[in-house]
């Protein structure tokens, strides 16, 4: 993948839900006028794109490049879910298709949940806003956060519990180094190379992507989910919300009905 390139425009941004493809197999036939970045959020499936062979697989970023469409099939075996970004370069990304997986795929998914809500609600300032998105899930791709793997090994124990207890709100960042066996400054300094920002923003984002997905079952009440995702003031979680998605839950609730 290229770093010098410029975003020079975004053209649209597509929610695809699991029951919109019905077809075990579907084949595209028309020229690229775009290239994309689609995330998958659930589902597998097998892609066959100009002579290369891509596996998608939850959790993975696929790369389609703009321009002549030779072969374009998707085969799928798990239907899932999925947003497009459809999006124009002064020079390609990539000369070629690929797929990469995201190791910090909860924090890169609610990139592309607060792109996808930012774009549909079409708010004040709201282009310009999927612009520096876009460009913070490039930094993330270009980088993957990568750090030496005994340095990731140290931090791992703290990565596991936060993954595992994020819901809950009884236990510190001393905890966590504790957990690891080594001290605060050291495990902030970690964890802030691995994923570009501290613990509390990390635990944060994890929270923000496990409301999102409850709130598109459209099975509980906005403070249902609040309290589902460790908030006991649903007013402090509409606000946190907001400031991480850029649009309310109720209104996001409507934006994903609408795009559905």
């Amino acid at each position: 993948m290229q770093t010098d390139f410029l975003i020079t425009s975004i053209e649209r941004v597509i929610f695809v839900g699991k029951d919109e493809y019905p077809e075990q197999e579907i084949v595209y036939r028309h020229e690229l006028k775009s290239q994309e970045l689609i995330f998958n959020f659930s589902g597998r499936s097998t892609v066959h794109f100009n002579g290369k062979i891509l596996q998608n697989e939850e959790n993975t970023i696929r790369y389609l490049p703009k321009g002549e469409n030779r072969e374009y099939t998707v085969s799928c075996q798990v239907r899932g879910e999925c947003i497009d970004i459809f999006f124009q370069t002064d020079r390609p990304v990539a000369t070629e298709a690929f797929v990469a997986k995201c190791r910090q795929s909860d924090a890169v998914g609610l990139l592309f949940k607060k792109i996808f809500s930012l774009w549909v609600a079409k708010g004040e300032g709201y282009y310009f806003e999927c612009m520096s998105l876009l460009y913070k899930i490039f930094a993330q791709l270009s980088k993957q956060n990568y750090i030496p793997e005994e340095q990731y090994q140290a931090i791992k124990p703290a990565i596991d519990y936060i993954q595992a207890h994020f819901l809950e709100n009884n236990f510190t960042v001393e905890d966590l180094a504790a957990l690891c066996g080594i001290s605060d400054s050291y495990l902030k300094k970690l964890f802030h190379k691995k994923f570009g920002m501290p613990t509390s923003k990390y635990i944060i984002s994890l929270r923000i992507h496990y409301a999102c997905d409850l709130l598109q079952t459209e099975h509980y009440t906005t403070s249902k989910v609040a309290e589902l995702c460790g908030y006991s003031d649903i007013y402090f979680f509409s606000r946190q919300f907001k400031r991480y998605m850029g649009i309310s839950p109720t209104q996001f609730v409507k934006k994903y009905r609408s795009s559905k």
